[in-house]
């Protein structure tokens, strides 16, 4: 459920993930500045860790309600899930506060034992009914967590150690969803004690948010200290973590939204960590002295999206214009603004994942078929929109959508340029008013079927305009992905997961482009950093030397 941004009014994953603003002028001064001339300033405490985000994109920090990318980032450290994944993998799921866990044969129960060595801040024990408690609250609040959770009819606490879940059809991504720190396990006995309310009439009865807003509630790594939005949020190491406490004992995030300003301020020694720089500073910051920088696969899709429904798309819901845009896009150049680390697509579901297609199988630019099919239909003209000041995963999208419009030229389709803030271009593209656009889809968990958004009926296929009844061959592709959402046998699910990729290519209202790389930097005395393409940075393993 996450395209780049969220739903919501505030900067969130859906709502600008990755926006960190200052456009080219900005990229083009931090390329010129003269890295190795820049003086480190005085190491910081070998115990605190001083990270550069963008604090904008936190709009809470009650895991309930959470799904910004930023406060999953904070979440992961103070709350844990039953579940988790290491480091940069989205394939192996972890026993987390869960230990082990079984699934029915009809895939609908799943039983997990809950760890017995694992206390709360307060002191509380964690057990089955916290679990419960916390599950059942985000089926409750019914705020923009609600979609994790779909499809799960019950939650029972067997005993003190065992919690299952009921499932109205099989998911075989329940595990990996179980995952995202926005289902972290919160201490029911106290946020009770303080207006928390996990009932069905949570929605208007809960008053847990203020105090999560002030401290933490969970059995994480780090517990919260202090937080002033869009200026500076300050975690400290839990002494009693059962997994033993951290290597650092406090990390300090402030609020630098710009990418070069997050560079010139790890080379000068007043950050540490800089989790968003953009493309164009990599090369110069590779050369700078005690900075390292690394890329990191990004579960995301680039696309180009063309409204099915002609009285949005006009000339674009016709498949022949958009097989002709498929084939008129110049995805070399294309590659070289994705930048260092991003891969070819082939269909939707990035290569990180089991059923994505091998990059192999992606359509090549050929504009002489572009041509012959421009010149079937007629005359083709429209508008591109985006978002005229998103930089996401490093990438001006400014400049993607100036590439796309030049490509589409050279065949006689003439786009104009609608890009617009994203606050508001956002707007165009939920509602389906888009007829050309230039978006993407970042994992909201590590698994394949997060990137089903696509079909017919669901959440990008309704923003392009295009429903099952459309078409017989719209119906079969929504059914198909209906069909790998619950197959429950893996071999079984992959191979329905790679026919809808391929179906989706050839009748699909899209342009797929390019998994992205995340660029991001550390001085060099900083170890055990590694980015995971659902909740950022876990600063659990950090340490300074």
């Amino acid at each position: 459920m996450s395209e780049f941004t969220r739903d919501g009014g505030a900067l969130t994953r859906r709502d600008l993930l990755r926006l960190t603003g200052g456009g080219l002028g900005l990229a083009l001064a931090g390329s010129m500045m003269p890295w190795r001339a820049v003086l480190a300033a005085p190491a910081t405490a070998a115990n605190t860790l001083l990270v550069g985000t963008n604090l904008n994109n936190i709009r809470t920090l009650d895991p309930g309600r959470t799904i910004e990318v930023t406060g999953m980032m904070m979440e992961h450290v103070m709350y844990d899930t039953l579940v988790t994944f290491e480091g940069e993998d989205l394939r192996t799921p972890k026993p987390h506060i869960a230990t082990s866990w079984r699934v029915s044969a009809d895939g609908l129960l799943y039983t997990l034992a809950i760890r017995e060595d694992v206390r709360f801040i307060s002191g509380n024990v964690l057990s089955a009914a916290d679990v419960k408690w916390s599950l059942e609250r985000v089926l409750n609040l019914k705020a923009n967590t609600l979609f994790l959770l779909e499809g799960v009819e019950d939650v029972i606490a067997v005993n003190p150690r065992t919690v299952a879940l009921r499932l109205k059809a099989p998911n075989p991504s329940l595990i990996p969803i179980l995952s995202h720190p926005g289902l972290g396990i919160l201490d029911s006995k106290f946020l009770m004690e303080k207006g928390g309310d996990a009932s069905p009439g949570a929605n208007t009865r809960d008053q847990a948010e203020p105090v999560l807003n002030a401290r933490s509630a969970g059995t994480g790594s780090f517990v919260l200290t202090s937080y002033i939005p869009a200026q500076e949020l300050v975690l400290e190491r839990n002494p009693n973590y059962w997994r033993g406490p951290a290597r650092l004992q406090r990390i300090v995030v402030r609020h630098v939204p710009e990418p070069v300003a997050q560079a010139l301020q790890v080379v000068r020694g007043d950050l540490d960590l800089a989790t968003s720089i953009g493309q164009d500073q990599v090369a110069t910051l590779r050369r700078a002295v005690n900075v390292d920088v690394r890329t990191s696969p990004a579960a995301t899709t680039f696309y180009v999206l063309m409204n099915n429904n002609p009285d949005v798309g006009g000339p674009f819901a016709n498949p022949k214009v958009q097989q002709a845009v498929r084939y008129a896009l110049d995805y070399e150049g294309i590659m070289a603004i994705a930048g260092p680390g991003a891969v070819r697509l082939a269909g939707v579901i990035p290569t990180l994942f089991p059923g994505s297609l091998p990059s192999s199988e992606a359509i090549k630019t050929d504009r002489t078929k572009a041509r012959d099919l421009v010149r079937e239909v007629g005359e083709v003209r429209g508008k591109i929109s985006y978002g005229s000041d998103q930089v996401s995963w490093g990438i001006p999208m400014a400049l993607l959508a100036q590439k796309i419009q030049n490509d589409l030229a050279q065949v006689g389709i003439q786009l104009q340029l609608d890009g617009l803030p994203i606050v508001t271009a956002i707007q165009g593209y939920r509602g389906g008013r888009n007829q050309v656009g230039v978006w993407g889809w970042a994992a909201d968990y590590p698994d394949p079927s997060d990137f089903l958004v696509y079909a017919p009926g669901r959440v990008v296929g309704r923003r392009a305009g295009w429903l099952p009844s459309a078409s017989p061959v719209a119906q079969q592709l929504a059914t198909l992905a209906d069909q790998a959402e619950s197959e429950i046998d893996p071999r079984k699910r992959i191979a329905l997961l790679q026919d809808f990729e391929r179906r989706l290519g050839q009748v699909g209202p899209y342009a797929p482009l390019f998994q992205p790389a995340v660029p991001y930097g550390s001085r060099s005395n900083v170890e055990g950093v590694s980015y995971h393409s659902v909740w950022m940075v876990d600063f659990y393993p950090i340490r300074k030397t």
